[in-house]
């Protein structure tokens, strides 16, 4: 329904519609979810079944552990590839993620929202907000054109020099590239604004590549978004939150580290 189908659409369709989950489970081949299993329903996963899906396995042991106990076949869609390594069923909702993190990192620089109180592109006689996205992929791609293009000053890093050439050619004058190593962020810290935090280990978790005793080197109301929270984080101090309470404060920075960032707008079916 989210999606703007109704129940008669599916039933006109071929589809057959069964009145509960359990029933859906019992006589189901295959499931195809947006989402990871939640806990109810592990039991009713039978052997041999296979569950498609985003699983985000190297962050969630518990789920791990089920999955490997119910003897389903699991597809994870953040994991499937294309023969040149890219990832087609991840990168829609990465393009989306990239864009919303600076959209809602802009929403909580707002000052009754815990934030320094700065616009992204500044005012005249202001300076733009300072903008720091860690990891040049696809998520880190689109922050830096939506911050670059609402006119802050954007410094995107990377460990690779090639994609590093790359951004640099494509991505507007405002946007300046960094290698990616802990003394170069640390260097960025003390006057950044806004934090994306878009880091990618397919499969596996995220590095840490800001610290708790990093957040000493920020100014209070520094807002960091974990948009890698799906896999662990790559803040140290980050949780998954929730969107009806999306942030929390540490040592005076704002923490924004919502799963499944894309969940706040209705997608449009040909990306799902």
């Amino acid at each position: 329904m989210g999606s703007g189908f109704s129940d008669n659409e599916y039933l006109t369709a071929g589809a057959v519609i069964l009145p509960t989950i359990e029933e859906v489970y019992a006589t189901a081949e295959m499931i195809i979810k947006v989402k990871e299993p939640i806990k109810p329903e592990y039991e009713l996963i039978k052997e041999g079944q296979l569950l498609f899906t985003y699983f985000h396995f190297a962050s969630d042991e518990e789920l791990t552990h089920a999955m490997i106990k119910s003897g389903a076949v699991c597809l994870a869609y953040e994991t499937v590839r294309k023969e040149d390594g890219s990832l087609p069923l991840l990168i829609p909702m990465s393009e989306v993620a990239g864009r919303m993190a600076v959209q809602e990192g802009a929403r909580f620089l707002e000052k009754p929202q815990g934030g320094k109180g700065i616009l992204l592109g500044g005012v005249p006689g202001v300076k733009p907000a300072k903008v720091l996205i860690l990891g040049g992929g696809v998520v880190g791609t689109h922050s830096a054109l939506l911050a670059a293009g609402a006119g802050a000053d954007v410094t995107i890093v990377d460990i690779s020099l090639p994609r590093l050439r790359y951004l640099s050619e494509i991505l507007p004058k405002n946007v300046k590239t960094l290698y990616s190593s802990e003394h170069n962020i640390k260097e960025e810290l003390p006057s950044t604004n806004l934090i994306i935090g878009s880091v990618l280990i397919p499969g596996d978790k995220a590095p840490h590549l800001i610290t708790k005793e990093m957040l000493k080197m920020m100014q209070p109301g520094t807002v960091m978004v974990d948009v890698a929270i799906d896999q662990g984080g790559c803040f140290e101090t980050s949780h998954a939150t929730s969107h009806s309470e999306p942030v929390y404060t540490v040592d005076g920075v704002v923490h924004y580290a919502v799963a499944n960032i894309p969940e706040l707008y209705l997608i449009h079916p040909h990306l799902l």
